[in-house]
């Protein structure tokens, strides 16, 4: 269906600040694309951009993209001292916006894909690969949008363009989507954040079943406080046919609407219970057990939330168990890996609670096999400090060799990251035994000299991709650094 200049404008009619007397524009010009990217403008498209600190430099590169029409957000006079002819539309709601136009491009797309959401503080990453995975050996042809990429039904990771990670905005999101549906695909499994809630990211798509894993403060340089944060999160019922939610995390009672809902600790309808190799399940009375091709206490809680979202959606109880043992977690999810006789977690922990899980179920796995933990933990500068003094606070004790360092600092000085880590360190860590690096690169390798790979292992935390540094990326990936690291020692 073509799409005219005119039907975008009575699209967006009813949220304009101005009359379309005024445009210099053929109304009856055929639209071919729709972007909130300057870099994706191409011939005959129209440009639509959010109001932002880079408002002024996205527009300027807009202008020499030549496109169709820009419908903004921004308030007119930022613009008043641009020369161009591009007509400008401006607008009062930039959400309500952007997800009427999406609907007006990509409806047949929306309407005939199945979505399963995920949200909550952790486990969102590795809950939607679990569920997608699982979907995969059902016969399902299924994709995954999320913090690692987006993935096709043969787990290959796919080239898109993306300003924001984890939920992309609107039109990306839409445009995924769009290539999915054209492949046939049955399902998208994606990740929800508070954030792209808050902004309305999704609220084009209905959603089959969210799931809702858990929750502890995060985010709240965005959202200024933590009723705002759930508030955020608890949209996502809104969006969806059916909510499974964490019965344990009593923030999310409010949206119950049946009785099908899962906890470890009480007596409902989805149970589980996690010991060192087996996760024991009770559905409704019926038990089921399953034993995993990997570790991790967290892993197992989220291979649980997968399964039952899964059942929840009536596929069968016995064919999930049954394909749970067949499926691994996602990368660096308490990946172990041994390289050189070295033992090594890699797990992508990032958050306080996250990063306090990790070093206890690294623990409870060290201890199961005689050894000691080594432990990195990484202030993140990008975060803010309050995120940094939480974690470092609700260090568990135990670790035997402790490296504090910086990463993904932005523009704060790496050495004022690990000065904030070092003052908030629990008593049970005495400075001067605690080990220091002001950069992920640094940290690893410090941690490896100090490491008696015979008697100890080490477990990597916190955020293993390119590092962010006063304005550049430079690319990182903790075991291809490490392998280069030890091939120089041998």
């Amino acid at each position: 269906m073509e799409i005219t200049i005119k039907d975008i404008l009575l699209n967006i009619e009813q949220n304009t600040l101005q009359s379309f007397e005024s445009l210099k524009i053929n109304t009856g010009t055929v639209c071919q694309k729709i972007t909130s990217m300057y870099q994706d403008i191409e011939q005959d498209t129209v440009f639509i951009l959010k109001d932002s600190a880079n408002a002024d430099y996205y527009a300027q590169c807009a202008y020499q993209m030549n496109p169709l029409l820009i419908i903004t957000d921004v308030t007119p006079a930022i613009f008043s001292h641009h020369e161009t002819s591009t007509p400008i539309i401006y607008i009062n709601d930039f959400p309500e916006v952007a997800n009427n136009l999406v609907k007006l491009f990509y409806t047949p797309a929306i309407d005939n894909m199945k979505f399963i959401a995920v949200t909550g503080t952790n486990g969102k990453t590795t809950t939607t690969h679990m569920i997608a995975n699982l979907l995969t050996k059902l016969g399902e042809k299924v994709a995954i949008i999320g913090t690692m990429g987006v993935y096709d039904c043969n787990y290959n990771k796919l080239s898109f363009n993306h300003t924001t990670q984890t939920t992309p905005m609107y039109f990306e999101m839409a445009e995924i989507i769009n290539y999915f549906y054209k492949k046939e695909y049955n399902y998208i499994v994606y990740e929800a954040t508070s954030i792209a809630l808050d902004q309305r990211r999704t609220d084009f798509i209905h959603n089959d079943l969210a799931v809702f894993t858990n929750f502890s403060p995060e985010h709240l340089d965005y959202h200024g406080n933590i009723e705002d944060y759930l508030s955020a999160k608890l949209r996502l019922a809104d969006l969806s046919s059916l909510n499974l939610i964490n019965f344990d995390t009593a923030e999310y009672h409010s949206i119950m609407e049946d009785h099908r809902h899962f906890s470890e600790y009480q007596d409902i309808y989805y149970q589980y219970k996690v010991s060192h190799n087996e996760i024991n399940f009770v559905v409704d009375e019926s038990q089921f057990v399953v034993t995993p091709n990997f570790k991790g206490h967290h892993n197992y809680i989220n291979l649980a939330t997968s399964i039952f979202a899964l059942h929840k959606l009536n596929y069968d109880m016995k064919q999930l168990t049954e394909a749970a043992i067949m499926i691994d977690p996602p990368l660096h999810r308490f990946q172990i890996i041994e390289i050189n006789n070295y033992m090594i977690i890699l797990d992508f922990a990032h958050t306080s609670s996250a990063i306090e899980a990790s070093i206890n179920n690294a623990l409870n796995y060290s201890e199961n096999i005689g050894r000691d933990l080594n432990a990195m933990v990484t202030g993140i500068g990008l975060r803010g400090f309050d995120k940094i003094k939480r974690t470092v606070s609700n260090l568990p004790k135990g670790i035997n060799k402790l490296m504090l360092a910086a990463e993904q600092v932005g523009f704060v000085e790496p050495e004022t990251i690990i000065s904030v880590m070092i003052q908030n360190l629990p008593s049970s860590y005495k400075t001067y035994d605690v080990l220091k690096s002001s950069s992920r690169k640094e940290g690893i390798s410090g941690l490896l000299y100090a490491t008696d790979k015979e008697k100890e292992i080490i477990l990597l935390t916190g955020i293993n991709e390119p590092q962010n540094y006063k304005g550049k990326k430079y690319g990182h990936d903790d075991q291809d650094y490490i392998n280069k690291l030890l091939s120089y020692l041998h």
